[in-house]
């Protein structure tokens, strides 16, 4: 580079005045041979300056051939320096005379610098992380030239416009109520803006408020539920739609106590089973769910109540009657529960099968016992509202029937070609009326006859049933314990008997005898 230089040579008039010459000159560098720019001249009536010829990957030399002043001119030539006692020369940028091969302007306007915080002297928010605070303070850097800046613009989850909001390097959302930061992931953006319009490239920062508490949805058993088991299966559906629900703030307490749990994340089910959690009585339910930055939920709390204990209660047929002549009978009940209270009974004529459910009350009326003379017994239990069954309570009493047998006199039998069929009957002691039906008919009306014939049947099997009644007690017409509780039955066959002695098929038989 020796062989290249600059030469300046400054041409003054008599009177030594110091003087500053700001050279404004944009070089451009490139890795090849040494390039030389024309001389540039700047002078005045008293003053010159030349600069002969610059090297541009070496570092140049500047020179005063009157004064001894020397500066290097090269790729760092923005701030480079030229001086002597009498002479200095600042170097700024340098303007290139090569067509085709201009640097592009610096860009004054590119922000790097921007975080958030809860307040101006809070902590430091993580970008893009669920946490709590709707309304932080955002803060950014100036950049790092901006000798034209004039403010910047901002906004959120949008491209800021071409606005001055701002000269400040801060916004604080805590101060501006009508832009609190609604619950999501929210993006804060903002820009750089110069005084002759230009706009630097936005910068962002994301930031996810989540300020709800988790949402209790459907939970059981249900508020005010009547359980008859101490170990109830409880449930409870928990969501949160930001920051997710945090498994180890779902609780559950019964009557004051912490009780374990098991948490389903996939499924948002709170589940608690098998395990003996209630006591008799009135019981106490509570579930807090808290999310993963802290928000917690607003405990939801009820009530149901635990009955374990059966009912009691006792029988009585006829009022404590020892006999009976009517197989119809009244039942009367009583039956007590401490908690829950008698909901309906099972009666039966069997200890073990045979129970028909009915509503509980004090007496039942007409309740029919097995129609066979001699001790007939009932059996009932009780059954409260919480579904606790009492063991079966018993009463007996002796049947001894005033109803008449009934008889059937006469009637075909087995199978018979006649598709009408004659019956008679009686009853023992006469001044009977009867009631009869044919297959699946209804009973006919009572009557005083003794005898029927059927319409025309078809073939096959048939049916006949009659029962005899008697007034006993007074009260017009036939009464249910005035009529014969085991009706006289009789089936049969319409049709033609089969031959007895049955000729097998088949090719003829020889007989052969002997003389």
């Amino acid at each position: 580079m020796g062989e290249e230089h600059n030469e300046m040579r400054m041409v003054r008039q008599p009177h030594h005045i110091p003087f500053t010459v700001l050279l404004m000159v944009s070089l451009i560098t490139h890795h090849s041979s040494p390039i030389t720019v024309e001389a540039a001249v700047t002078k005045s009536d008293k003053y010159q300056m030349a600069v002969s010829s610059i090297s541009e990957g070496g570092g140049g030399k500047l020179t005063s051939s009157s004064f001894g002043a020397r500066g290097g001119l090269g790729e760092t030539f923005a701030g480079a320096k030229a001086s002597s006692t009498t002479v200095t020369t600042q170097a700024g940028f340098i303007a290139s005379a090569f067509p085709g091969r201009r640097q592009s302007p610096v860009d004054q306007l590119v922000m790097t610098v921007l975080y958030a915080k809860t307040d101006p002297l809070g902590s430091q928010i993580p970008p893009e992380t669920w946490q709590r605070d709707a309304d932080p303070i955002f803060i950014w850097e100036p950049p790092t030239l901006g000798l034209d800046l004039a403010g910047y613009s901002y906004a959120v989850d949008d491209a800021p416009d071409d606005v001055v909001d701002t000269a400040g390097t801060s916004w604080n959302v805590a101060t501006d109520p009508q832009r609190l930061l609604a619950d999501g992931q929210r993006t804060f953006w903002v820009k750089a803006l110069s005084t002759s319009g230009r706009a630097g490239p936005p910068i962002s920062f994301g930031v996810w408020v989540d300020t709800a508490p988790p949402v209790i949805g459907s939970y059981a058993p249900a508020p005010g539920l009547l359980l008859n088991t101490l170990a109830p299966t409880v449930t409870a559906a928990i969501s949160d739609a930001l920051s997710g629900v945090e498994a180890e703030g779902v609780t559950l307490s019964v009557n004051g106590v912490s009780v374990p749990v098991e948490w389903d994340s996939a499924t948002g089910q709170l589940t608690v089973s098998g395990r003996t959690i209630l006591s008799e009585g009135s019981n106490r339910f509570q579930v807090e769910a808290t999310d993963r930055v802290g928000n917690v939920q607003t405990p939801v709390v009820w009530s149901v109540r635990a009955d374990v204990t059966p009912p009691s209660g006792s029988v009585l047929i006829n009022g404590g009657a020892q006999t009976t002549t009517s197989a119809y009978v009244t039942l009367n009940l009583s039956g007590t529960d401490a908690l829950a209270g008698i909901s309906h009974v099972l009666i039966s004529n069997d200890a073990v099968t045979g129970y028909v459910q009915e509503p509980y009350a004090a007496v039942r009326d007409l309740w029919r016992l097995n129609a066979v003379r001699g001790e007939q017994t009932v059996y009932v239990k009780f059954v409260d509202t919480a579904g606790n069954v009492s063991e079966p309570v018993e009463d007996q009493i002796v049947l001894e029937l005033s109803a008449p047998e009934t008889i059937i006199v006469s009637g075909p039998a087995g199978i018979t070609p006649a598709s009408t069929a004659k019956f008679t009957f009686s009853c023992p002691g006469g001044n009977c009326v009867f009631s009869y039906a044919f297959d699946h008919d209804a009973w006919s009306e009572w009557s005083t006859e003794s005898s029927v014939t059927s319409p025309p049947l078809g073939p096959g099997n048939h049916y006949f049933k009659v029962k005899a009644g008697k007034e006993t007690n007074g009260i017009a017409d036939i009464q249910a314990d005035e009529e014969d509780p085991t009706p006289a039955e009789r089936t049969w066959i319409v049709g033609v008997e089969p031959p007895v002695i049955l000729v097998p098929q088949g090719p003829p038989i020889k007989l052969w005898r002997i003389e």
